[in-house]
């Protein structure tokens, strides 16, 4: 095996890389929707927009891909910035390069890669937009334009990356390590350490501007019994599922991180009460037309959640108490499911909880 190469301007390029803030962040709509395209376009397992550190290249959107990162010096996307072009391997393990590669030898087992080098605002290289498949396979000229003009657009996404203000302000006084802490791994969202200083901050924002604010809870429906019935692996990608479709289905300007088991929250502020419903109702509509993944033996499960909201228009500057916002978003979470599930409650507060 050889190891990625170093570019000589790679203290500069790391640099450049870390002054974005992406690295070791949850999962963002935009990017996994271009993964996704690109999955679909190259009809390939493994789709992924890496970003290469010191050490390690790690995964800031994945599709096909369990773990959010690998050791840089067995990295295919490591060779990939190391120049300009798109970097192609047919078959890894006909490749002096990788056919001994952990990730060619073992787990994913891949045998094709293609990656295309992902530039940043000051022009270094600070990753790459890949597909990877688990057989060998030839990858046309028209091809590798598709994947180039994809990568552009990964780029202009980069460009136009704009957090909301809280999370972007958490963010940016973690160091990298303390962000992870922050991160749920299983599903790539906000884990609930995350999810209570994301809160805290909103909190005073909302109180200080005097707007609306919504706090839903969200729990998957009848999840013990698919638990029970098909395993905790198959749990496990219910849950997956239940984050992509909340994440997907949110607002820009709304936080959504997994609270506990199979218990989501959802932060939204700003949203008058009267748009609650319907905002809701839209929410419930795409789990019941998306909620589905297969099961052993090949059939499709399909799935459905219930979602409690509290909602509340602070008075400015006196204080909200978050504990009563937690119960009162449980309780109504707990009337849509007592109330036949696949259903939204909302409880509205006074403004001096």
């Amino acid at each position: 095996m050889l190891s990625a190469p170093i570019p000589e301007n790679d203290d500069q390029r790391i640099s450049s890389l870390r002054v974005m803030t992406l690295l070791s962040t949850p999962r963002e709509v935009d990017f996994d929707r271009l993964t996704r395209i690109a999955s679909r376009l190259f009809d390939a397992e493994i789709a992924l927009i890496t970003l290469i550190d010191k050490e390690r290249q790690w995964f800031k959107s994945r599709i096909g891909f369990d773990v959010s990162e690998t050791p840089r010096e067995i990295s295919f996307c490591g060779h990939t910035i190391a120049g300009q072009e798109t970097f192609i391997v047919n078959d890894a393990l006909s490749d002096v390069r990788f056919h001994d590669n952990p990730l060619v030898i073992g787990g994913p087992r891949i045998r094709f890669y293609a990656g295309e080098p992902l530039h940043n605002g000051a022009g270094f290289l600070i990753g790459t937009l890949c597909v990877m498949s688990k057989e060998p396979r030839e990858f046309s000229k028209e091809d590798e334009k598709s994947l180039q003009d994809l990568a552009r657009t990964v780029e202009v996404a980069l460009d136009n990356r704009t957090l909301k203000a809280t999370q972007f302000a958490l963010l940016n006084s973690l160091v990298e390590a303390d962000r992870e802490k922050r991160v749920d791994p299983l599903t790539g969202i906000w884990n609930r350490r995350g999810l209570d200083e994301l809160f805290e901050r909103e909190l005073a924002r909302v109180t200080r501007e005097n707007i609306p604010l919504a706090v839903g809870m969200a729990d998957i429906d009848y999840f013990k019994k698919v638990n029970d019935t098909y395993g905790h692996q198959i749990g496990d990608e219910v849950i997956k599922v239940t984050a992509t479709l909340l994440l997907n289905n949110l607002r820009k300007t709304d936080v959504v991180g997994r609270y506990g088991g199979e218990e989501f929250l959802q932060i939204i502020p700003g949203i008058p009460s009267e748009a609650l419903p319907k905002f809701a109702e839209k929410i419930l509509s795409k789990f019941r037309e998306s909620a589905e993944l297969k099961i052993p033996g090949g059939d499709m499960h399909k799935f459905t959640i219930s979602i409690g909201f509290a909602m509340i228009t602070p008075e400015k500057g006196v204080p909200i108490d978050r504990n009563i916002l937690l119960e009162a978003a449980d309780k109504a979470m707990y009337s849509a499911k007592t109330d036949g599930s696949d259903q939204f409650h909302i409880l509205q507060l006074a403004a001096n909880c």
